[in-house]
């Protein structure tokens, strides 16, 4: 191709610019010397400023090393190659050499020189810039019209415009008109060569042609553009954006021939180029042809790139939600430049039928459409193909959300119907019960929450095969499931507010009820201390008084809160609605009152007592306050009865003994604590239950809160041996008496039945703290574990196949990985054991096998890979020769060549007669040391024949080579050295002769 012939010399002549500023030897012939890897090496070491290693050896393996590095560094340094592997240079394949040469060219030398001048004017296409530059440089000049990169400077006249404009006084223009088109271009570089420093890349007869090399024009334009004035505008790019239409006009006008059009990219941040628009029927030529195919292929490629890049179709509704959204945009992409691409292939047929075309052409023409058209319709048949798939595994799944859903409802609908149909709770203790069954309702409502709001989020299609009616029997479906999950919302917030509200006023009734015990047992203490006869003087008497009033008065006061008591006693029972509970609180109120009123009747029978005891002493002993005060008590005693209106305690059905009983009060107000703190712990302990595992919990908080219980249990724990004691001592003396003993019997029993449920619980929930920590400490030694195999992993991926590491090293490297990972095995088989443990409890969760099982499978996996690498790196090695072989291999070639030159020193320093003694005594030292050398020849011989039981063809006939080469070269040498000493002995024997 002629191109190509001439981008390889251009190439090459920047190659040698490059490598002479840094005295490295040129390069002869492209193609053959940057086969290596070597020189492209070198290139970069000057390109990037950073030294590149190379290989020692000169066989392919070290040649597709060095390739591979540089492969590598362009990689680094954001050079974009497609389709360029290390072989292909290595192989010398002339077409993808050209390319890698070219990308390096357009990055270092292209985009490098113009990268300030593009930020500025804020655009990213270099040649639209680079145009412009020039169109704006030979305006002044009637004669040069730029265009493009091709035909424009055929003539040379816009080569010596360019250089005119900024340096008119190197030479005349008037003087350039007159030359001939390659005298021209000859002027053209000669002048950049000697004055502007810029060497001949460009040889004037490969630019005087019908269509010269766009890439060696522009490469040779920004080295002008970097030594010259840039000035270029936005205006100046828009100009350039209006070429194709002005091209046409002038066309018409018939001013130019041979021109070409060139359709510059358009690149509007989209991660693909825009197909371009601007072939028509009437702008149409080969060269404009070509370069929309080129672009529409290359909006093609990304295309079809990103299509495959694409995910495989979830399972998972949300993601297919995306997938299918994102789809949708490839398709609207799709469809955009669907007209593009159809203008291409009508600019094919057109070409074709003009008959202007040489038969090669046309058969090209016709290959490129054939190619475009079954690619873009591939790609076409493929979206199509995703996106039903991704509509049907969308409706698929959503419909199975909607059953789902229905399913869910059915079955928590049932669940409410049998909440609604039990009875609320007998006590606090199963109503907490309830409480928690609705909290458990009330978490599965909000699990499914997630769901319900992503089937609002519904992707409805509608086609022709499925019509409106579809959507409606959707939307219908929608709404009959939103109607029925507005439903089962509702309940569970009304009765989440009831049964709260119910817990709150019994809980408050039971606190109230314990409060009023305690008082009255304290007020009934206070009573039994008053004094009714028997007075020492009238202080004393008017003590006893004076505590009777005041009693009274407290009596008065406290009247208000056992009436309160009762109304909320009444509430209570009448929320709940249950005949059991209503009886027992009716039970307890009922106790309250007797005690309430029997405590009143003592008074007042205290007060009798205290007025008899005045009478009896005589009215001459007592103050006349006094008196007044014993009146006003009992008339007080009276009134307050009367203006109160208590009831009259109930006739007794039996002896009253406990309403008397001192021992009886102290129990009951002891009882009435317990019970309180009972329940109060109860709750608390509640409050710090695991309900449910996880694989990491932070425990120290509820462990806290425990202990304080545990501390209090202790406390308590006296309590409660004194009430126990206290209670068999009522029980035996109400036993005596004849009195039924149910209540304290009863009061014991649900003291000690809820201390035992508080120890039970507290063992229990501290059970799980230490199976949740076991849970915790079991995931933090897997979790280490999973990080080790993970960078076993990431090494596998990475440095498994490092090109800048030999065979041999990997595999050490790759057997210390191994080794490593397998020395884990003991630490494995505690975790194991620890599973077992953990899984070997009472209902386990499932994650803790679950996750080991996971667990165990990558690390197998990754042991598997480990240990398939090391095989595979084992047998890079044993196929390779060792270093020290190869070293051992160059350096026995050294020395030979070495040898050589002297020998050949030897021979050409015989002009005196006097130094053939000399001569021959060096002759021999040379025959001796390569005498020595024998050894090191055969023990090559035996690593060689050693080697071909393992290596490649490839390598073994390399190597078979260059050790057949050495043997050549050294026993070459040795005849020659022998047959040298030979003659100079015969010479100096009869140079003796003749002295």
């Amino acid at each position: 191709d002629e191109h190509n012939d001439v981008q390889k010399k251009t190439f090459t002549k920047w190659i040698n610019a490059r490598f002479s500023k840094s005295g490295k030897p040129p390069v002869k012939d492209m193609f053959t010397d940057l086969k290596d890897g070597r020189k492209l090496l070198d290139l970069l070491e000057g390109l990037t400023g950073k030294p590149l290693p190379k290989e020692r050896g000169s066989t392919r393996v070290h040649a597709l090393n060095n390739v591979n590095r540089v492969l590598q560094v362009l990689h680094q340094n954001n050079v974009e190659l497609v389709n360029i592997g290390g072989t292909d240079i290595v192989d010398g394949n002339h077409k993808l050499t050209l390319g890698l040469l070219w990308s390096i060219i357009l990055h270092w030398q292209v985009k490098d020189v113009m990268k300030n001048i593009m930020s500025d004017l804020q655009q990213t296409n270099s040649e639209k810039i680079l145009l412009s530059w020039v169109r704006q440089s030979t305006r002044p000049y009637s004669q040069v019209n730029v265009l493009n990169f091709t035909t424009s400077w055929a003539d040379g006249l816009a080569f010596n415009a360019v250089i005119h404009r900024h340096k008119p006084e190197l030479f005349s223009w008037d003087k350039v008109l007159k030359m001939s088109p390659v005298e021209r271009l000859e002027h053209a570089f000669s002048i950049a060569k000697n004055h502007l420093g810029i060497e001949k890349l460009l040889d004037p007869e490969d630019v005087a042609v019908q269509l010269p090399d766009k890439k060696s024009i522009i490469m040779y334009l920004t080295s002008l553009f970097e030594v010259l004035p840039k000035q270029v505008t936005m205006e100046d790019i828009r100009e350039v954006e209006t070429l194709p239409r002005r091209y046409k006009q002038e066309c018409e006008d018939g001013e130019f021939n041979m021109q070409q059009a060139v359709t510059l990219e358009e690149e509007q941040g989209s991660s693909r180029a825009e197909t371009p628009s601007t072939v028509t029927e009437m702008d149409m030529d080969l060269d404009s042809y070509q370069v929309a195919l080129e672009e529409v292929l290359t909006w093609l490629l990304s295309a079809e790139d990103a299509f495959r890049e694409q995910e495989e179709i979830s399972g998972n509704v949300e993601e297919v939600k995306e997938q299918f959204s994102t789809h949708e945009g490839f398709m609207m992409e799709l469809t955009a430049h669907q007209s593009s691409v159809g203008s291409v292939l009508q600019a094919g047929n057109q070409l074709v039928a003009q008959g202007n075309l040489s038969p090669e052409e046309e058969f090209e023409i016709q290959e490129q459409m054939l190619l475009l058209n079954s690619r873009w319709e591939e790609l076409r048949v493929e979206s199509m193909d995703r996106q039903s798939r991704l509509h049907d595994m969308l409706m698929e799944l959503q419909k199975q959300q909607l059953q789902q859903l229905s399913d869910w409802l059915t079955v928590t609908e049932e669940r409410i119907q049998k909440m609604e149909s039990q009875l609320l709770a007998e006590d606090l203790e199963s109503l907490q019960k309830q409480l928690e069954e609705h909290k458990s309702l009330q978490s599965d409502l909000e699990t499914e929450q997630v769901k319900v709001n992503s089937l609002t989020h519904m992707v409805v299609i509608v086609d022709e095969s499925t019509g409106e009616s579809a959507t409606a029997i959707l939307e219908e479906q929608l709404q009959r499931l939103g109607e029925r999950w507005t439903a089962v919302c509702r309940w569970t917030e009304e009765r989440r507010v009831k049964l709260q509200e119910i817990q709150l006023l019994w809980q408050e009734l039971l606190e109230e009820q314990c409060l009023l015990k305690a008082w009255l047992t304290e007020k009934e203490e206070a009573l039994s201390k008053v004094q009714t006869s028997d007075f020492k003087d009238q202080t004393d008497l008017s003590v006893n008084v004076r505590k009777l009033a005041i009693l009274k008065e407290d009596m008065g006061m406290k009247r208000q809160t056992l009436d309160q008591l009762n109304e909320l006693g009444q509430d209570v029972a009448q929320i709940l609605g249950n005949g059991r509970a209503s009886s027992k609180i009716d039970q307890d109120q009922e106790e309250l009152t007797q005690r309430w009123d029997s405590l009143v009747q003592k008074l007042e029978d205290y007060s009798n007592q205290v007025t008899q005891a005045v009478g009896s002493v005589g009215m001459s002993q007592v103050s006349q306050k006094t008196a007044a005060e014993t009146t006003s008590l009992k008339e007080q005693v009276v009134v307050k009865q009367s203006r109160q209106e208590l009831p009259p305690p109930p006739p007794p059905k039996k002896r009253q003994f406990p309403g008397d009983s001192e021992a009886k009060k102290k129990f009951e107000a002891e009882s009435a604590e317990l019970l309180n703190w009972i329940s109060k712990s109860k709750s608390a302990i509640q409050a710090t239950d695991i309900k449910e595992y996880k694989k990491m919990r932070e425990t120290s908080n509820v462990k806290e809160k425990l202990k304080v219980i545990e501390k209090e249990r202790v406390e308590k724990s006296q309590k409660l041996d004194e009430l126990k004691r206290s209670g068999h001592i009522l029980l035996d003396q109400m036993g005596k008496e004849g009195l039924s003993t149910v209540d304290i019997k009863s009061v014991m029993e649900k003291i000690l039945s809820g201390w035992k449920d508080v120890v039970q619980h507290l063992e229990e929930v501290a059970r799980k703290i230490k199976y949740q920590e076991d849970i915790n400490a079991y995931f933090k030694e897997m979790s280490e574990l999973e990080k080790t195999v993970i960078k076993k992993d990431g090494w596998l991926k990475n440095d498994a196949s490092s090109a800048s590491q030999p065979s041999a090293v990997l595999k050490d490297l790759c057997q210390r990985e191994l080794t490593h990972l397998v020395s884990l095995s003991p630490r494995l088989e505690h975790l194991k054991a620890t599973c077992k443990a953990l899984t070997s409890q009472p209902m386990p969760p499932n994650f803790i096998q679950e996750s080991l099982n996971g667990f165990l499978d990558h690390f197998k996996l990754t042991r598997q890979k480990l240990e398939e690498c090391h095989q595979r790196l084992k047998k890079e090695t044993e196929s390779q020769p060792s270093q020290d072989y190869v070293d051992s291999l160059q350096r026995l070639k050294d020395m030979l060549s070495e040898l050589e030159c002297k020998q050949q020193s030897i021979i050409s320093g015989l002009s005196d007669p006097s130094k053939v003694e000399k001569a021959l005594q060096q002759a021999k030292t040379v025959c001796e040391t390569l005498e020595a050398q024998k050894p090191r020849v055969d023990k090559l011989a035996e690593e060689t024949k050693a080697l071909e039981k393992h290596a490649s063809s490839d390598i073994k006939k390399v190597y078979t080579q260059e050790l057949k080469h050495v043997q050549g070269h050294w026993d070459k040498l040795k005849l020659k050295i022998c047959k040298e000493v030979k003659l100079l002995e015969e010479v100096t024997s009869k140079l003796r002769i003749f002295e």
